[in-house]
């Protein structure tokens, strides 16, 4: 093992005994003031982001804000300074381990001290928030356990993530598991501030922060400590900032049965998407909890809670299948405001609106974005509505809304060449569907697809056509001629399904000059590449996909789209690819409309 230098060596007044800690912005060590006969804890800031410029000023300035805060469930500040490159911080030292130790070692927490612990939390937050001290990174490795009294929680790190913001926008993005080449600790420049999986949408788009901020962070501690897991999962970040920001947060009681009805509502609006559907402070979450905690109808000593078994290394049920993620049917743009998610508190319903879903395994993907096109993508993606229609075939299990693509039609299909739309030979999607939220029409030589005010996202395609061979090239001229200019529309392709589940391609583009590269796997949302082009605004695009086994090249108006990570722009799926399947049109509403006027494909 490497020699820590620090180890055995003063730092001012203080004698550092052992590192304790190490996270994406700094070390924490244990260490003794033999003046005082104290021990505390000294958090060391990384050379890299105590190098940056401006960051001195910011950390003084930010260490003198903290310093002031006092409140029995916040670790105090005692000292800070500068020893030659050092930059440190002197803390109360704490010793009982962080929640997170705890929850890796137990697993969960049952609802009576999770409930506490939270109250304990809010409070803290609501301290630092009445003094303008957002604390913006709140997560289990912040919350630490007193040495004295197991039931007492202590918030740290309190304007330490501020402390790395500058006008460059040098900022960290970081996860609270390990190192990894899908976990990055630290980014580089032009990335977000906090730990993927506590951000609250309004972090990962870029937009102010407040109280409401922590609020969300803490509704998904208080969550991953009743069910010893995070409402969002995947296997990167990119997957669980897009989560945050576009889908619902799962169901506690339906991962742990024994959680009050009561407190999962409270869980719910912590976690809506709009800050203005949450609590608007932490006391008010802190109140809601402790009326929880008095009421007489939702006493937490059931007798079956301990058969919620939970492997503590994975922390997931050993023979369970977890439920995936309702998905969030919230407006696509960052921009506006979103629908809630969450009523009030005493209508709170996780099937409210129009999330009717059942709830089923999410598979997980592989698939890494660059993270310098997250400005972009946040901006592009889609929640998807779910609608049960005919004839369109939409479970109530699907996100998309297609015919049956696996089912073969009278007489065989027939190979597909061009379409001009003089007639509807090719038996396009056609008619008032899905309770008349989507008006299909092919005259003038126009297919026209009209979306009313549903926030749905459909795939209207030609049923009388082969499979779509190995190799293809496929063109579709179209535009959008209502509605706002950030909603997308183009092709997808290789599309595959039952009434069970979806799988496919999409790629799309919207009036801003945006494109996005989405996958579906059974039902699976994911994205795949984003970033902008040059579009004829407000006219019709011609959007081509060539296709060459799994490969794939996209232009507009022949134009190679240049997608990020390849010498020649191209985009391989390594990851379970499909093939065959159909190809179709892909629009999003709500309230808009759009025309097709030619579709070619060719080997």
């Amino acid at each position: 093992m490497e020699h820590d230098p620090l180890i055995g060596r003063r730092l001012g007044a203080y004698f550092i005994q052992e590192k304790i800690g190490e996270g994406g912005m700094a070390q924490v060590y244990k260490a003794y003031h033999e003046r005082l006969r104290r021990d505390v804890a000294i958090k060391v800031i990384l050379p890299q982001i105590a190098d940056q410029a401006g960051f001195r000023e910011r950390f003084e300035r930010e260490a003198q804000l903290v310093a002031s805060l006092e409140h029995h469930n916040i670790v105090a500040i005692y000292d800070f300074g500068e020893i030659g490159t050092i930059t440190y911080l002197v803390m109360q030292y704490i010793g009982g381990g962080t929640l997170r130790d705890k929850l890796r070692k137990e697993g969960y927490i049952e609802p009576h001290q999770a409930v506490q612990y939270a109250i304990q939390m809010a409070r803290a937050l609501h301290h630092a928030h009445q003094r303008g001290i957002v604390h913006r990174d709140v997560k289990p490795q912040n919350m630490l356990i007193s040495s004295s009294d197991s039931n007492e929680l202590l918030l740290s790190d309190f304007g330490i993530a501020k402390m790395v913001v500058s006008n460059s926008h040098e900022t960290l993005l970081y996860t609270s598991s390990a190192q990894g080449p899908h976990n990055p600790s630290l980014t580089s420049v032009d990335q977000l501030v906090g730990t993927a999986e506590y951000m609250a949408p309004e972090q990962i788009n870029g937009q102010p922060v407040d109280a409401r901020t922590d609020v969300y962070a803490l509704g998904i501690v208080l969550f991953q400590m009743l069910t010893g897991r995070i409402p969002f999962s995947s296997t990167t970040v990119d997957g669980l900032l897009f989560q945050h920001v576009y889908t619902a947060p799962m169901s506690v009681r339906e991962i742990n049965p024994y959680v009050p009805e009561v407190l999962e509502q409270i869980i719910f609006r912590a976690l809506a998407k709009a800050p203005e559907h949450r609590f608007q402070s932490a006391e008010a979450m802190a109140v809601a909890l402790e009326a929880v905690q008095a009421s007489p109808t939702h006493k937490f000593s059931v007798d079956n809670y301990s058969t919620f078994g939970r492997d503590p290394v994975t922390n997931s049920s050993p023979n369970r299948t977890l439920p995936t993620a309702r998905p969030y049917n919230g407006p696509p743009m960052v921009t506006e405001a979103f629908q809630p998610n969450t009523p009030a508190i005493g209508n709170l319903s996780p099937g409210s609106g129009n999330i009717v879903a059942p709830v089923r395994p999410r598979a997980k993907s592989k698939v890494r974005l660059s993270y310098i096109m997250y400005s972009v993508i946040t901006v592009l993606l889609i929640g998807l509505a779910v609608t049960k229609v005919q004839p369109l075939l939409c479970s109530n299990y699907n996100l998309l809304c297609f015919s049956n693509p696996s089912t073969s039609l009278p007489g065989g299909n027939a190979p597909f060449t061009n379409e001009d739309f003089h007639n509807n030979d090719h038996n396009w999607t056609i008619g008032s569907l899905d309770y008349g939220n989507l008006q299909a029409d092919i005259s003038n030589q126009r297919y026209t697809l009209t979306i009313g005010s549903a926030q749905n996202t459909y795939f209207p395609h030609p049923q009388l056509t082969a499979s779509l061979p190995q190799n293809f090239t496929l063109t579709v001229k179209m535009a959008q001629v209502s509605g706002e200019s950030h909603k997308l529309f183009g092709i997808a392709f290789h599309l595959l399904g039952t009434d069970q589940s979806v799988s496919g391609y999409v790629f799309a583009i919207n009036g801003a000059g945006q494109y996005v590269v989405l996958k579906y796997n059974s039902n699976a949302e994911s994205s795949l590449k984003a970033g902008t082009t040059t579009i004829n605004n407000n006219q019709a695009n011609t959007l081509k996909v060539i296709a060459h086994d799994k490969t794939y090249l996209f232009y507009v108006n022949d134009q190679l789209v240049q997608l990020q990570g390849t010498p020649d722009h191209s985009f391989t799926d390594n990851d379970q690819p499909f093939t065959g399947g159909q190809f179709g049109i892909y629009v999003t509403g709500p309230s808009t409309s759009f025309v097709v006027t030619s579709v070619k494909l060719t080997d």
